[in-house]
């Protein structure tokens, strides 16, 4: 997730060791001599996947377009420019309005609008940065009163070694000096949600986030019946966040002691690259109702007439496209800390996530792709590392996998290269054709 504070992916993703991905490859590859792993797919976690997915408004109408109104996309009345140093530690310079289009890192014509990723900044050379822009919505929405519809258009969305994306939500009062209003505490309290991120070329993930004290655990049947849903988290879809817990002394820690780093009910057969997701363009929609949250994604093709046609019915939609659904009935917290969320869409580099997993295989997703192709991904596949270099990053003992911070110094070292620069141009971008929000037409849900 994009946050104000930040996990290694490593840590975010749990990941069998070794010795259990071979046997169970080995066990895939002996079933009746068929190879059940190479087909990408699992048995369901639940017996019954039925679609019931409840917590839709019955229809939405417009509330704001941002390509109406007959001004810029990128307009400053529209978005708040993000011009802090990187929160993620990251070599981001995070631009103003004016320094972003003088850099030519904001772009648009006739129904698209493009924020890209920048050039090297190397003007201070003890503390070399590439340029970026992270916006915020100037307007915030809260879809327990009113409902909550958020449609994205898009033809491309940024990739690359060193390259974290992200399109989330957050309560960001006391995140940005002129909007410090006082109804925003510390993060996470009051929620966040990952709608599209990923670091360097790995899967991307919806996931929703409290505060460690939160009482958010996501009911596990309602999950499953909805659909092939798992914790990408591996939280049980506890949707609690706490990355550096105090230390304990305890021989008998309790079991969620450790890390926590909220819920990701993820299906397991839809977990795309970014490189995936631009071969099949379309729309992306988040919905926030009282009693759930959800995410679609729908290729070109594939975009409900309704939806397209400015009036969305989610009720009636194609339950096998939603990429996540997150049952609010068992959150309590949802109801009692949630606040109105603005939107936020930004490119850092390296951080924590891009920068903590340099050596890292690409291939971020074994459970929805199959025991024995994840094996072999991660025996034989690429990382940045692989395919770039360590760029000098500090080696366990001098010749070993890279130390944490090691990976870190890499991924700086090739952001700030000129390495880096032909994938930043070419492929670190967001390219988007639609966003409107829309709030529930009436109060009846189904």
């Amino acid at each position: 997730m994009q946050t104000e504070k930040l996990l290694t992916a490593e840590k975010a993703t749990p990941q069998p060791h070794w010795p259990m991905r071979c046997i169970a490859a080995a066990a895939l590859v002996g079933v009746g001599g068929t190879l059940l792993a190479g087909t990408g797919s699992l048995p369901p976690f639940h017996p019954r996947h039925t679609g019931n997915c409840p917590g839709s408004a019955a229809a939405y109408e417009l509330s704001h377009d941002f390509f109406g109104g007959g001004g810029s996309f990128f307009d400053e009345a529209q978005w708040q420019y993000f011009t802090l140093p990187d929160p993620t530690g990251g070599p981001t310079s995070y631009l103003s309005h004016a320094d972003a289009l003088e850099s030519g890192l904001l772009e648009e014509g006739d129904g698209w609008a493009v924020l890209r990723g920048g050039t090297r900044d190397a003007s201070d050379a003890s503390n070399p940065l590439r340029r970026s822009v992270r916006i915020h919505s100037r307007d915030a929405w809260d879809g327990r009163e009113q409902g909550f519809l958020l449609e994205v258009g898009y033809t491309h969305v940024p990739h690359g070694c060193g390259v974290w994306p992200a399109l989330w939500m957050y309560c960001d009062g006391s995140d940005l000096a002129d909007a410090a209003d006082g109804r925003c505490g510390p993060w996470p309290q009051n929620g966040e949600i990952d709608l599209l991120e990923f670091a360097n070329e790995f899967f991307s993930k919806t996931s929703l986030h409290f505060g460690a004290d939160a009482q958010c655990r996501l009911n596990a049947t309602a999950v499953q019946e909805c659909g092939p849903f798992l914790d990408k988290n591996g939280m049980g879809f506890d949707c609690a966040t706490e990355y550096f817990p105090a230390a304990t002394d305890s021989l008998f820690p309790h079991p969620w002691a450790g890390p926590r780093y909220g819920c990701a009910p993820n299906r397991y057969d839809a977990w795309p690259t970014p490189k995936e997701i631009n071969a099949a363009p379309g729309t992306f929609v988040f919905e926030w109702s009282s009693s759930s949250m959800k995410v679609w994604n729908f290729p070109r093709s594939a975009v409900p007439a309704d939806l397209a046609a400015g009036s969305p019915e989610p009720s009636t939609w194609d339950v096998g496209r939603m990429w996540s659904y997150y049952p609010l009935q068992g959150c309590p917290t949802a109801r009692e800390q949630l606040r109105p969320l603005n939107l936020v869409i930004n490119i850092a580099y390296c951080g924590d996530w891009a920068g903590g997993d340099w050596e890292r295989q690409f291939d971020d997703g074994w459970v929805g792709r199959g025991f024995l192709f994840n094996w072999m991904q991660q025996l034989l596949g690429e990382s940045c590392a692989s395919k770039w270099g360590d760029f000098g990053g500090e080696r366990s003992g001098g010749v070993g996998k890279l130390t944490q911070s090691g990976a870190r110094q890499a991924c700086n070292a090739f952001i700030n290269a000129r390495e880096s620069d032909a994938g930043v141009a070419e492929e670190a971008y967001f390219n988007f054709t639609r966003l409107r929000v829309y709030t529930a037409r009436g109060a009846a849900r189904r």
